[in-house]
């Protein structure tokens, strides 16, 4: 649980580290979004010593294994190839998409001010008006329903798998969206089938701006993670995981893929409706698209 000042009556008010964050991207206080930021920043100092030895004691075992530390020992094992060939991949994308980058922020700061660049007020310029415009055609209510209606669109199916969903924030909750599996799905040698458990997350909070957005984003990406292993018909359960041949980087991208669909014009013209039935304007997404398209190479970075 993080504190920070409210903006409008200096009250001193706690959330969690989710609400911070959505604080940031759509509070109008730009007094609230710094004290959100220099909250967020506590976490640093707080955590910095003891897991500094967690670090130096993994460190020490994955070099005991032939690695050159524990971050090269996890990418080998997960995708298949070592730190210094990923490293390569990284170097050259950021090479690529600095000059946009340094591009999109001369122009961030040419639309709003040179204020635009602060940390604390970036997430807002790009899209704080804009998620406040659309928040009415997310509702947290139907973020279910859309999600279901979506992946049933897609032919997407779950073969008699069990999934247990755990959509809002509270206190104590892991503050990140994940999907994991009790049982994954396998077919046994005389053909029986064994259907996968699934339980996902999402840290929405139903009666804060962009709440019903942020569940269907997590519905779309964990379940779309909850499919994947829903659909893996092979003869053991130990094919049902993301290690190599296998890939982390593979089941991500898919997942991804299926969250950007919360993006895109044509699905929102068809699936985001306001609490009366009502589509999303087509000015309206436009404007999102000038808004916000011409920044994403951040997210891509």
């Amino acid at each position: 649980e993080f504190k920070y000042k409210d903006g409008e009556t200096g009250e001193m008010k706690s959330a969690s580290i989710t609400q911070i964050r959505s604080k940031m991207r759509v509070d109008p206080n730009e007094a609230t979004r710094k004290s959100c930021w220099e909250a967020m920043r506590t976490i640093g100092p707080y955590v910095a010593e003891p897991f500094l030895e967690i670090v130096k004691l993994r460190n020490k075992l994955a070099r005991l294994l032939g690695y050159e530390d524990y971050y090269d020992y996890k990418v080998t094992q997960a995708e298949g190839f070592s730190k210094k060939k990923l490293f390569v991949m990284m170097d050259d994308l950021e090479q690529q998409t600095r000059p946009i980058m340094e591009r999109a922020a001369k122009q961030l700061e040419a639309d709003k001010g040179p204020e635009a660049l602060h940390p604390w007020n970036t997430a807002f310029m790009l899209s704080g008006d804009i998620e406040k415009k659309m928040d009415p055609f997310f509702p947290f209510e139907l973020a279910v329903d859309v999600w279901a209606r979506t992946f049933a669109a897609l032919g997407i199916e779950y073969k008699d798998a069990t999934m247990r969903l755990d959509l809002c924030e509270r206190a104590g909750k892991y503050p990140n969206g994940f999907c994991h599996w009790p049982q994954v799905a396998w077919r046994k040698a005389d053909g029986n089938w064994i259907p996968s458990q699934a339980n996902f997350t999402s840290l929405a909070t139903p009666n804060q701006v962009g709440s019903g957005k942020t569940a269907l984003v997590t519905l779309l990406h964990e379940g779309g993670h909850a499919a994947h292993f829903a659909n893996i018909d092979q003869p053991s359960p130990f094919f049902g995981q993301e290690r190599a041949p296998m890939s982390v980087a593979y089941a991500e991208n898919q997942s991804m893929y299926l969250d950007a669909y919360a993006t895109d014009a044509a699905w929102m013209a068809r699936y985001a409706r306001d609490r009366e039935g009502n589509p999303i304007p087509w000015p309206l997404l436009e404007e999102r698209i000038r808004s916000v398209h011409p920044q994403s190479v951040s997210m891509v970075r």
